[in-house]
């Protein structure tokens, strides 16, 4: 046997579909052959069981994209309700796009070399890396993509320069932009399901955006959702002297002066430099000191507290996406002002401090801020029409001034839903919780069903579930049917 064993020969051996004598030559060939010896080792630690693919094995199932498939119902029922001649009429809030209101408050703004500097709280200065040389072209045969904004908030500059917010929602993003943030907040969304939420006090740059390779620059932290890559393309997300490489999954990468840190809290990423590479699992995380190697660090588990900031932190995407000028055509930003920075929802997915811009879907939307104790009040139902174009984009902004409005009472539907809940599903949805001996929990819903007994709108008003709970308890109250009868929108409280 002069030749390499191929890997998969060296899984069937550590498997028992090869017999003991070529089990034997392949393991007299490994003791002179290098290669062959660090295949037949790596196969050998994850049928040991401390492999990164027995990690993923061991893991829970992957979460579910709740909020992409919440966006991409909202999507067919609101278009679906839009072509009917009858039914369900939004309520229309009135648009308006004061001038007086600024997107950001003034951070002062130097530049020192190649630097950018930005002005932040009490007037600390924080120096922020700047833009990294070009990368090189891409070859003709890939076609050159690009990105658009999805959400805005705080002090973001956009290659130096402190942007007007609707222009930044009106064009695509091209190859080569460097985004930087103050005490802000950037979404761009790089496809269908790919998207990077990049933090405060960092940047970001678009090195890379085509159908060969996606490469992302950071210095700071970036949130990324990577939907599965096309066949043969690459997602990097470069960190200094570390590249982060992913298929498909959702991660957070925090670099600066005290070294690079991988989060991953669903699929698998692979953390590398020139020294060597250590892949990161499913709900665990690797921490590199500067100027340490990657295969000195060690990944562990993540705590349910850092798991629930990951999630919470999920970037902004739109389930249209053919192409970017596409994306622009058929969606629209929704811009939420409340005095004071206060906590927003929209549809009911949490989109950080007021002021805040967020690209949607053509349809109607729910708004609720948080009051000072922080739970979540109705501020009004908002319809935003489609024409996001490449010179303006229709906003409605919403000013948070007073609670929900009572709704309609509807004594007959109220008994359906009831009559209609699968008390097995509600069971399971609470079932950790309840082991835990969590009782006596809730969520309160606002309903609208037509005459024809379709569902307009369900959506968590209240609870004090966690998130992921309450999105199962939602999903089992949208699996309840309605007969034709009379129309009727109500609120509903729901004791788990």
């Amino acid at each position: 046997m002069s030749r390499h064993v191929v890997p998969h020969r060296w899984a069937d051996a550590a498997q028992g579909r090869v017999g003991p004598a070529e089990r034997a030559q392949m393991a007299r060939h490994a003791e002179g052959c290098p290669t062959c010896a660090q295949a037949k080792a790596r196969v050998d630690r994850v049928a040991s069981g401390t492999g990164a693919f027995e990690a993923i094995r061991a893991q829970a199932t992957p979460e579910l994209g709740w909020d992409t498939i919440r966006a991409r119902v909202h999507w067919d029922v609101s278009s679906e309700l839009r072509s009917r001649p009858t039914g369900l009429r939004p309520i229309r809030a009135p648009l308006a796009r004061p001038w007086a209101w600024a997107l950001l408050a003034t951070a002062g703004v130097g530049f020192a070399g190649a630097g950018v500097f930005f002005a932040l709280e009490r007037g600390a200065t924080v120096p922020v890396t700047a833009q990294p040389a070009p990368a090189p072209q891409p070859p003709p045969s890939a076609p050159v993509l690009a990105g658009v904004v999805s959400r805005l908030a705080g002090d973001v500059l956009i290659d130096g320069i402190r942007r007007d917010s609707d222009r930044v929602f009106a064009a695509p993003l091209a190859v080569g932009t460097l985004l930087a943030t103050g005490d802000g907040r950037i979404d761009v969304q790089l496809g269908a399901g790919t998207a990077a939420s990049l933090g405060p006090r960092s940047t970001l740059a678009l090195r890379r955006v085509d159908a060969q390779a996606i490469e992302l620059v950071v210095e700071g932290t970036v949130d990324v959702e990577v939907a599965p890559r096309a066949p043969g393309q690459r997602f990097l997300v470069i960190a200094g002297d570390q590249t982060v490489e992913v298929h498909g999954t959702q991660f957070r990468v925090r670099h600066d002066g005290q070294g690079t840190a991988v989060a991953c809290r669903h699929g698998l990423v692979a953390l590398r430099d020139a020294r060597g590479e250590v892949e990161v699992s499913a709900a665990r995380r690797i921490d590199v000191p500067a100027g340490h190697a990657v295969a000195e660090a060690a990944p562990a588990a993540m705590t349910a507290d850092e798991l629930a900031q990951l999630a919470q932190a999920t970037p902004v995407t739109t389930p249209s996406w053919g192409d970017p000028d596409a994306a622009l055509r058929a969606t629209s930003a929704l811009e939420v002002i409340t005095p004071g920075r206060r906590a927003v929802r929209v549809d009911g997915v949490e989109r950080g401090d007021a002021p805040v811009r967020v690209r949607v879907m053509p349809g109607r939307h729910l708004v609720e801020a948080a009051d000072a104790a922080g739970r979540y009040k109705r501020v009004d139902w908002v319809d935003v029409g489609a024409g996001a174009t490449t010179s303006s984009v229709p906003v409605a902004q919403v000013t948070t001034a007073v609670e929900a409005t009572p709704t309609a009472s509807a004594a007959s539907r109220r008994r359906e839903l009831r009559a209609g809940l699968d008390e097995a599903r509600l069971a399971h949805c609470v079932r950790a919780m309840t082991k835990a001996g969590l009782g006596d929990t809730y969520v309160q819903i606002e309903i609208a069903v037509d005459a024809a007994g379709a569902v307009g709108y369900l959506n968590v008003v209240d609870t004090d579930l966690p998130s992921a709970t309450a999105t199962c308890v939602r999903e089992v109250l949208a699996d309840v049917r309605f007969a034709a009868g009379d129309a009727a929108s109500w609120r509903e409280r729901v004791d788990l």
